[in-house]
C-alpha cells in the first residue's frame, strides 16, 4: 500500500535521523559514552550547554565512537526506504546530529544519496533545517520522514509528509499543515517496558538479606522483620539504579549480544534521558529509605552501590578482580541483612557465603565464556578473559564451591551450633545436599545451560527447589 502511494520519483524522500530513523538520540549516546569514559565531563558538558545545543552537540559526539550499525534503527521505516531507494528514487538524511555522524550512518546504511548535518554553530533543526532544504531542492519539492513538533514547520513546505510517533496530537497537527501519508507508530513505554529495564526479577536475590534472621532463629520477630523487609527494598531499589547505570554504559556491548540486545535501553524501547531519570529516581529512594534503617546500614548500602557502580565502570573488564567482586556484592546483602537486624554477623556464616558466592560468581563467568565463539585466542566480550581460561575458572570454582562445604560442615562441630539446635547432628546431611546442589549447578553450567545469573537460575530449578526444600525440613527437625 505504501509503495502506490509514493509518486514522483525524482522527489527526494528526506528522512530525520534521531527518533525517526532510529530509536534513540545521538546526542544522550554520546552523552553516556562520554561519562562511561570519565563521570567527570559531566562539568564541561554544562560549560559546553551555555554556548548552545550544536556546540554541545559537536563537543559531546567528536570525544567518542558510536558505532553506527549497532544503532537500534525502526526496522520498518527502514524497510520502506530500502525499498523506495530501490526504485531509484534520493533518499536524503537530513539531521540535527553533527554531520560527521550523520555521513557514519550513511556508511552503514548504504542508501542515502546525499546526507546533511549540523555543522559549526548552526543546529540543522527546525526553520534551520527547512532554509536548507529549500535552497537544495525548492519548496514542496521534497517529501519529508519526522518525529516530532519542530518537524511541523517543515512538514508544512513539503509536499508530502510521513510521521513516526505514537502522539495523536501530533498526527492531527501534522495533518492540519501538510498532506500527511502515513505514520510509522512508535511502540510506547509501557509498565512492562519499566519492570523489564529495571530489571525486577533480580530483587530476588536481595533475599540474602534475611539469611541473618533465618540463620539466628529471630526469623519471627516482628522489629527486625520490619527492619529487613525495608532494607530489602532499599537494596532492590539501588541495585535497579545500578542495572540501569549499567546498561546504558553498556548499550554498544549489549546491541552487539544476541539476547541483550533486546533490553529497553539497547534496543530503543526506553528512551535514555528515561533511563537517566529513572536510575537517578531509584537511587535517590534507595538511599532515602536506608537513611530511616539506620546509620550503618546506609554506609553498607551506598558502599554496595560505589562498588556496583566501579564494576560496571572498569572492575569487570580485570581477570579475576571481577569474580571477586561479584562475590563481594553478593556477601554485601548478607552483611546488610546483618546490620539492619542488628544481628551479629558469625565468622561461620561470613566465612560460607563468601566460598559459595565466589564458586557461583565463576559460574556466571563461565557460561559467558561457554558462549563465545571463535578461535582459542578470542576475548569474551568486554572482558579480558581468554575462551582458554575456561578450564581454570571451572576449576576454581568448584573448588570454592566445595571450601564452602567444608566451612559449613566444621560449623556443624562448632560450639556456637549447640545453643540454637536440639539435634545438630541430623545437620549433616545439609553438607551432602548443598555437595550435591553444588555439583548440579556446575553440571548445568558445564553443559552451556546456565543463564547469566546462577541464583535466578536456582529459583526457577525443580531441582534447587527440592534441594532447599529438603535443607528446610533438616533444619525445621533439628531446632
Amino acid at each position: 500500500m505504501m509503495q502506490d502511494q509514493l509518486t514522483g520519483r525524482d522527489c527526494p524522500l528526506v528522512v530525520d535521523l534521531d527518533g525517526t530513523l532510529i530509536n534513540t538520540d545521538l546526542l544522550f549516546e554520546g552523552f553516556v559514552l562520554l561519562l562511561r569514559k570519565n563521570p567527570l565531563y559531566i562539568f564541561p558538558c554544562l560549560l559546553w550547554l551555555t554556548k548552545g545545543k550544536a556546540y554541545l552537540k559537536n563537543k559531546i559526539l567528536g570525544k567518542v565512537t558510536i558505532p553506527a550499525k549497532l544503532l537500534p534503527y525502526n526496522t520498518e521505516l527502514l524497510e520502506f526506504l530500502n525499498e523506495e531507494h530501490k526504485k531509484g528514487r534520493k533518499i536524503v538524511l537530513a539531521t540535527a546530529s553533527p554531520i560527521a555522524n550523520a555521513i557514519d550512518v550513511a556508511k552503514a546504511q548504504p542508501i542515502f544519496g546525499e546526507v546533511y548535518g549540523t555543522t559549526g554553530d548552526v543546529n540543522l533543526k527546525g526553520k534551520n533545517k527547512l532554509n536548507l532544504l529549500i535552497e537544495k531542492f525548492g519548496k514542496s519539492n521534497f517529501d519529508y520522514i519526522g518525529d516530532n513538533r519542530a518537524d511541523l514547520v517543515i512538514f508544512a513546505s513539503a509536499r508530502h509528509s510521513y510521521l513516526v510517533s505514537s502522539s495523536g496530537s501530533l498526527a492531527n497537527s501534522a495533518k492540519k499543515v501538510s498532506d500527511l501519508k502515513h505514520t510509522w507508530k512508535q511502540k510506547k513505554t509501557t509498565p512492562k517496558v519499566y519492570i523489564k529495564s529495571i530489571r525486577a526479577y533480580q530483587w530476588i536475590k536481595n533475599i540474602l538479606i534475611f539469611v541473618p534472621l533465618i540463620t539466628s532463629h529471630t526469623i519471627s520477630a516482628v522489629n527486625p522483620l520490619m527492619q529487613a523487609i525495608g532494607g530489602f527494598f532499599a537494596f532492590s531499589f539501588v541495585a535497579s539504579a545500578g542495572y540501569l547505570i549499567n546498561d546504558l554504559f553498556d548499550l554498544n556491548s549489549d546491541r552487539a549480544h544476541p539476547r541483550k540486545r533486546f533490553r529497553p535501553l539497547a534496543s530503543g524501547r526506553m528512551s535514555i534521558l528515561t533511563g537517566i531519570i529513572l536510575a537517578f529516581v531509584l537511587l535517590a529512594g534507595g538511599i532515602t529509605l536506608a537513611s530511616f534503617l539506620g546509620i550503618y546500614f546506609l554506609a553498607v548500602l551506598i558502599f554496595y552501590f560505589i562498588t556496583s557502580f566501579s564494576y560496571s565502570m572498569f572492575l569487570k573488564k580485570i581477570v579475576l578482580y571481577d569474580v571477586f567482586i561479584l562475590a563481594l556484592l553478593y556477601s554485601t546483602r548478607v552483611i546488610g541483612g546483618g546490620v539492619v537486624t542488628d544481628i551479629p554477623l558469625s565468622f561461620w556464616l561470613i566465612a560460607f557465603s563468601t566460598f559459595l558466592f565466589l564458586s557461583l560468581a565463576f559460574v556466571k563467568r563461565y557460561s559467558e565464556l561457554m558462549h563465545v565463539n571463535g578461535d582459542a585466542g578470542l576475548k569474551s566480550r568486554g572482558r579480558d578473559y581468554l575462551v582458554t581460561d575456561i578450564s581454570l575458572l571451572q576449576v576454581m570454582g568448584i573448588a570454592s564451591g566445595f571450601l564452602s562445604i567444608i566451612v559449613f560442615s566444621l560449623y556443624i562441630n562448632s560450639p556456637e551450633v549447640v545453643l540454637l539446635y536440639s539435634r545438630p547432628k541430623i545437620l549433616w546431611a545439609i553438607s551432602f545436599l548443598f555437595l550435591f546442589w553444588i555439583s548440579h549447578i556446575w553440571l548445568i553450567t558445564t553443559r552451556g545451560k546456565m543463564t547469566d545469573d546462577p541464583i535466578i537460575f536456582a529459583l526457577k530449578d525443580v531441582t534447587s527447589y527440592f534441594i532447599f526444600l529438603l535443607i528446610g525440613l533438616i533444619v525445621f527437625i533439628s531446632v
